[in-house]
């Protein structure tokens, strides 16, 4: 599944000629922010995303994408109406209006759109209200004149009686779309008018029934959460202007995908050092140089593939007296004095050096308890010490709660009476190992507290993910890796139950797209009994019931050998 998303994403920025656009988990979005659509058939829930062969995927994405190539969002502002129907409505004709205007020469752009729509008729269910039955009618009669006549009998006969009702009212505007559509901005005039007339017939018709058929249509089948009623506004630009491609809210990486969060207040950041007493962490040291000792792995052969992958080199001053090179003014004396003297050239001195920083996000959640967060401890533990051998910096970072099922953000959150959508309701725990500006001998103590797992609860990913990519663009490394340690997605009981169980692993896919996007940032998972290629683009399954072996310790050449 995430391999097509990759693929179909890929289609997307290349059909539609915006290499800022993805599409993951069903949700588009444009330089890191949220974009929310309208056309009904664009609309893809998981078990829809999942159910539907790979054609109709490619082709609701081959419809996005032709929506982002040939829709100038401010001519489509310019015509936008305020009431909800008659946005959704004017919407959904600009989405035809793309699809039209696909030149002959992306036949198989047109194809995979028609198949996708088709599939999609054979799903929908909008049409089983009065108002899905209206829009649906609009939407059919408006392609045929536009894409491709109506050949569904089946289709002609559910929509016969509304299409006469409407004809007399919209037929004017409906010959309009067909003769401007090369002009998104008269075409947007008519598109505007049509909408208009049919939210008219709406408010007309409107009865407490309807009205309540018409808010359910709306919430359900048509329109994304950034399209509630609450949020139109007058056109200008603002929180709630979220209908047309490239208007949407500007989101921080922490409120990505409409990500947030209850409180912070009882977030901390400890260093391992201060987790256990001394005495205790000297005991975890000692097993854990017994265990490093049981593998048998050199650190340095481990050290000098590593500096293979990472290697640099660095100015390092001048070496003088040579007989070629750049001539060294500090000498010409010596020539005044001996002509025959020729060491007078200078050359460069480079120091070998590895400027990378790489920083290993441990996964500390209750499901790692079992034997391997002892191994992982090992794993990190020992390419660590090898990247300083290389002349490569690193972190050891952790991530967990401080509580389990939200803790004292849970007891807030029930004494503001269960507000509903809270966000995320933990008291997040975050932990330094090593921090990059100390060498691995002087971390010795702190990194073996990975070794005991009181302290391991429940995981927050995605903003644990944040907090590394922060730390790792702080750093003056010319390049700089993230590699998280995880065995499966993101996990908070009173987070997932109040939110529901999309929320954490939703929030986790939009920060590593973004982090994947970054010029500045390598990012790679290694995978811990469960498979994490659906969140990473790079990812790495390693199987650590056994001794590690010198393959096993490749595991960054897997990731990141270009």
């Amino acid at each position: 599944m995430r391999a097509r998303e990759r693929h179909g994403a890929a289609a997307l920025r290349a059909v539609g000629a915006r290499p800022d656009a993805e599409y993951r988990a069903q949700q588009l979005t444009i330089a890191e922010r949220q974009v929310g659509l309208a056309a009904p058939w664009l609309l893809l829930d998981a078990d829809a995303a999942a159910s539907i062969d790979d054609r109709a995927y490619r082709g609701v994405v081959d419809a996005i994408a032709v929506r982002l190539r040939y829709s100038d969002p401010e001519i489509h502002r310019g015509s936008e109406p305020t009431d909800l129907v008659a946005r959704l409505v004017y919407d959904i004709v600009e989405q035809v209006r793309c699809e039209a205007v696909v030149p002959l020469a992306l036949d198989g752009v047109r194809a995979n759109i028609e198949w996708a729509f088709r599939d999609w008729n054979r799903r929908q269910g909008i049409s089983e209200t009065a108002l899905g039955l209206l829009v649906f009618t609009v939407l059919h009669v408006v392609r045929s004149r536009l894409v491709h006549p109506l050949q569904n009998e089946q289709i002609e006969d559910t929509i016969e009686s509304t299409r006469a009702n409407i004809s007399p009212i919209i037929g004017t505007d409906l010959a309009g779309l067909r003769k401007t559509v090369d002009d998104q901005a008269a075409y947007a005039l008519h598109a505007r008018r049509l909408a208009d007339a049919i939210a008219a017939m709406v408010e007309e018709s409107s009865t407490e029934s309807t009205s309540a058929s018409r808010s359910s249509v709306a919430a359900q089948l048509f329109i994304p959460p950034d399209w509630s009623e609450d949020n139109v506004d007058d056109g200008a630009d603002g929180p709630g202007a979220v209908s047309t491609i490239d208007r949407v809210d500007d989101r921080s990486l922490d409120d990505v995908g409409g990500y947030h969060v209850f409180t912070r207040e009882h977030d901390v950041e400890h260093v391992g050092a201060s987790l256990y007493p001394e005495a205790k962490r000297r005991e975890l040291r000692d097993r854990l140089d017994g265990e490093i000792g049981a593998q048998a792995v050199s650190v340095y052969t481990v050290a000098r593939r590593l500096q293979r992958l990472l290697v640099g080199a660095e100015r390092d001053g001048w070496n003088h007296g040579h007989e070629e090179g750049i001539l060294d003014a500090a000498r010409l004396s010596q020539v005044v004095a001996n002509p025959s003297q020729r060491e007078i050239f200078q050359r460069e001195r480079w120091r070998v050096t590895s400027p990378a920083c790489v920083s290993f996000l441990i996964d500390n959640s209750g499901s790692m308890k079992r034997q391997r967060h002892e191994t992982v401890t090992v794993l990190v533990d020992t390419l660590a010490r090898a990247l300083d051998l290389a002349g490569a910096t690193s972190e050891i970072l952790g991530f967990t709660t401080n509580a389990w099922n939200g803790g004292a953000a849970l007891k807030e959150w029930r004494r503001a009476m269960e507000p509903e959508g809270p966000g995320r309701l933990a008291e997040l725990s975050h932990v330094v190992y090593k921090d990059a500006d100390t060498p691995w001998k002087r971390s010795r103590l702190s990194v073996a507290s990975m070794m005991r797992t009181q302290h391991f609860r429940e995981g927050i990913d995605g903003e644990a993910i944040t907090w590394a990519y922060r730390r790792l663009l702080a750093r003056p490394e010319s390049r700089k890796i993230l590699v998280v340690v995880s065995d499966g997605a993101p996990m908070d009981a009173a987070t997932m139950n109040a939110n529901g169980e999309a929320f954490l692993e939703a929030h986790l896919a939009n920060v590593v797209a973004h982090i994947e996007r970054d010029p500045r940032v390598d990012i790679g998972a290694i995978a811990i009994d469960q498979p994490v290629d659906m969140f990473f683009a790079r990812s790495v399954d390693m199987d650590l019931t056994g001794t590690l072996t010198l393959a096993d310790y490749r595991v960054l050449e897997r990731l990141f050998r270009s």
